[in-house]
């Protein structure tokens, strides 16, 4: 369920990020370019401290990282082991030593025991740091295509040695960390940290995620957000209308999701937890949702 939800956090956030975000801090748009040149010309659709996407008039054709930030180099490199075990039963691996001595490329297969050759999947570590990407081409993809694309990646791990910028990959202005403490007090937090606008911390299971969007319709997308999933939704007076916490949802994980408007912004607070949360977490998520609506 932890894995789930952190992928599913990526991809939201690489969808809402792109509503801003034109430039990838960690890789120039001329390298990936020169890479897959046959399907140049690429642009990038999200970038951040801690996650780039890019693509191409195609939108089937793309390339990207995210980056975790563990609490330690033994839980990150544990966390490549993990994922390694997890999909070397279900997918063609390869191991990439460029990604770390854990690393590995991977394409899964399908019921037929086939992969598809022109998608293709990475992970490594370096330090404290975690890095998942991918690859999908229009033809498939070469050996010297998985390499490069594995390079790219890689390059980005130099945040590992750098204190400044691991801190800018695991600082969530929307989270109070007391808070986050109360929520997830037992095992090592890891953060993912996107970009400014999104994050998400998990330890033991648990996982608070956080996503900020502005747009002409963010009343619109919470009013029909609290209507949908048969949840209990309680008021949140303080943040004004449309807000609400929702919880004892008939559809999806059991959570806590705190949705409110504040000047053109809608902000989205998910505690997603192994049981539903109780009434001292669903409290717990409504402090989180005053805090991160004084931003």
């Amino acid at each position: 369920m932890k894995r789930s939800w952190l992928v599913g956090a990526c991809l939201l956030f690489a969808n809402t990020a792109a509503l801003a975000a034109q430039k990838c801090p960690r890789i120039e748009t001329a390298m990936v370019d020169k890479g897959f040149s046959e399907v140049a010309p690429w642009h990038v659709l999200s970038g951040g401290a801690g996650e780039c996407s890019f693509m191409t008039a195609n939108s089937s054709i793309s390339f990207g990282f995210n980056h975790m930030v563990a609490a330690s180099t033994e839980a990150a490199t544990a966390s490549a082991v993990s994922m390694r075990e997890a999909v070397v039963a279900t997918s063609l691996l390869e191991p990439m030593l460029v990604l770390g001595d854990e690393g590995f490329s991977y394409q899964p297969k399908n019921d037929a025991g086939k992969v598809d050759p022109k998608s293709m999947f990475f992970y490594g570590h370096r330090g404290s740091v975690n890095v998942s990407g991918y690859l999908n081409l229009k033809d498939a993809i070469t050996p010297a295509q998985r390499d490069f694309a594995a390079h790219l990646i890689a390059a980005t791990l130099g945040v590992a040695s750098s204190p400044k910028a691991l801190a800018k990959e695991t600082n969530c202005p929307y989270l109070a960390a007391g808070v986050v403490k109360r929520l997830l007090p037992t095992g090592e937090v890891s953060a993912i940290v996107p970009n400014a606008d999104s994050c998400v911390m998990s330890a033991g299971g648990k996982v608070i995620t956080v996503s900020v969007t502005k747009n002409a319709q963010s009343r619109q997308m919470a009013e029909s957000m609290l209507a949908v999933g048969g949840c209990t939704v309680d008021a949140l007076p303080k943040l004004g209308k449309p807000s609400g916490l929702m919880h004892h949802c008939s559809e999806g994980n059991p959570r806590a999701e705190a949705l409110f408007v504040s000047n053109g912004r809608m902000f989205r607070l998910v505690f997603v937890s192994t049981a539903e949360p109780s009434e001292d977490d669903r409290a717990a998520v409504a402090e989180l949702a005053g805090f991160a609506a004084r931003k």
